[in-house]
């Protein structure tokens, strides 16, 4: 996963103050467009050239350039008007350094356009510092609503000021091999109850040669599962406000300690962390049979160097915590891509995104957030690259891509790892079975307290 580190306030003070000194003096090479957006950084009406209007637009990510070139060369071949340099920010693709350094050219007074976030957060943060563009304007000029064309909702306070490019959601990835022995069909539809069921049927053998139905790895999401899988406040801490003492946070309590402590059809959190278990190779070497995990694992259950694929892998959406609840619903994340307020290009910029988060992403073929991507094409170019293309279960991937739920952004509170640290302290006491779970949602929604109180 990337890299994601927060900035610190020094370098969001140091922006703030370089920014409102630099804006007077940025220059462009686009003469165009050469008038200076207005005061209110309304993207729509700073720019009046067309989208056929010759135009040069600066771009700058920790995306290598040899990755961009072909995607920017396709561009061209549709815009032969528009230019887009690029600046590759760091030569080790490392998404961290690279904000460190767009930050940095930022608050120089560079002349940059469109910009790339690796998460979320990040985007969110620029946001706060008043550097992006809304894109409201045109995109109701253009006719788009926001979530008729994307998976992720990215609208902040109410505005959308940047695009989501790359995908990352949450699944369930199970052995097909173990469910056509168990006479279990991949689910579509599922509740965790149900995710119980097949944990059981899935559960063979005794002592060191037990197959489980499940693993839930070491990170805090897995003990927040029953949570994250809500549409909207599904973090610990939604706008200052706690959401510890819940239903969802029972459920998350419940099925660790339901597929653990009463089934003991999963991987016991004690051997979990004592053993230092890796998800990939408890999964690779047939000890469980299913995991929740993330779409970066699409590419590795076709097999890798290190953990060659033996099976058939499926895929199932996220399970809802009861019917009637959708299923498939997951934290949305992936790259963005914004306009900078001060960019003298917003229009052509603009232009540049839409097609760089639609079709340029499926001209590169990768898991886009884009609604109209085409899946099947997709899953086919994929299979042209794996190590093992027969060992993806192409009907099941395909109706997880089609059907997952468009879901706003949540974000979390910059202190996040506080809140995650102090609630898991408390949480793997239950799922050990060393306190019940009234005491461990009082005790939880106490430390959490303290850390928001501290906070505010």
């Amino acid at each position: 996963m990337l890299n994601k580190k927060v900035l610190s306030a020094a370098m969001a003070s140091a922006l703030s103050i370089s920014l409102l000194a630099g804006c007077g003096s940025n220059n462009n090479d686009n003469a165009a467009s050469s008038a200076a957006p207005p005061a209110s950084g309304s993207a729509s009406s700073s720019s009046a050239s067309s989208s056929d209007a010759p135009a040069t637009i600066k771009l700058a990510s920790w995306i290598p350039k040899s990755q961009m070139d072909g995607m920017l060369a396709e561009y061209k071949n549709e815009k032969p008007n528009v230019t887009v340099e690029y600046e590759e920010l760091v030569e080790n693709n490392d998404s961290a350094e690279g904000l460190k350094k767009l930050d940095l050219l930022i608050a120089s007074g560079s002349d940059l356009d469109v910009v790339m976030f690796p998460s979320a957060a990040e985007y969110s943060k620029r946001v706060g510092l008043d550097l992006l563009a809304p894109l409201d304007d045109l995109l109701g000029a253009e006719g788009i609503k926001v979530t008729d064309e994307y998976t992720v909702d990215p609208s902040l306070n109410g505005k959308v000021y940047a695009l989501p490019d790359t995908y990352e959601n949450y699944f369930v990835l199970l052995n097909k091999e173990m469910l056509d022995k168990a006479g279990l069909a991949v689910p579509t539809s599922w509740t965790w109850d149900d995710f119980y069921e097949y944990s059981r049927k899935l559960s063979s053998g005794e002592g060191a040669n037990k197959i489980y139905g499940t693993y839930f790895h070491s990170w805090p999401m897995y003990m927040q599962l029953g949570l994250l899988n809500q549409s909207k406040d599904n973090n610990l801490v939604n706008n200052g406000v706690l959401k510890v003492d819940s239903p969802e946070v029972r459920k998350s309590l419940e099925i660790r300690n339901q597929t653990e402590n009463v089934d003991k059809s999963a991987i016991p959190y004690s051997d979990t962390i004592s053993q230092k278990l890796a998800y990939r190779s408890v999964y690779f070497s047939k000890k469980a049979a299913m995991i929740v995990t993330g779409n970066w694992m699409i590419n590795e259950a076709g097999g890798s160097d290190e953990f060659p694929a033996t099976f058939v892998s499926a895929f199932a959406p996220m399970p809802s915590n009861s019917q009637g609840e959708p299923s498939g619903v997951s934290p949305a994340n992936g790259n963005f891509m914004g306009v900078l307020k001060k960019s003298e290009n917003q229009q052509a910029a603009y232009d540049f995104i839409r097609w760089y988060t639609t079709k340029g992403e499926q001209w590169s073929n990768v898991y886009s957030a884009w609604k109209k991507q085409d899946v099947d094409q997709f899953i086919s170019g994929l299979k042209t690259k794996l190590k093992s293309p027969d060992m993806i279960d192409t009907d099941s991937l395909t109706y997880v891509m089609k059907n997952s739920p468009t879901t706003p952004l949540n974000l979390p509170p910059a202190y996040q790892s506080e809140l995650e640290e102090a609630y898991v302290k408390e949480a793997e006491k239950y799922v050990l079975g060393q306190q019940d779970m009234e005491t461990t949602v009082s005790k939880a929604a106490a430390a959490l307290q303290k850390i928001v109180d501290a906070n505010k």
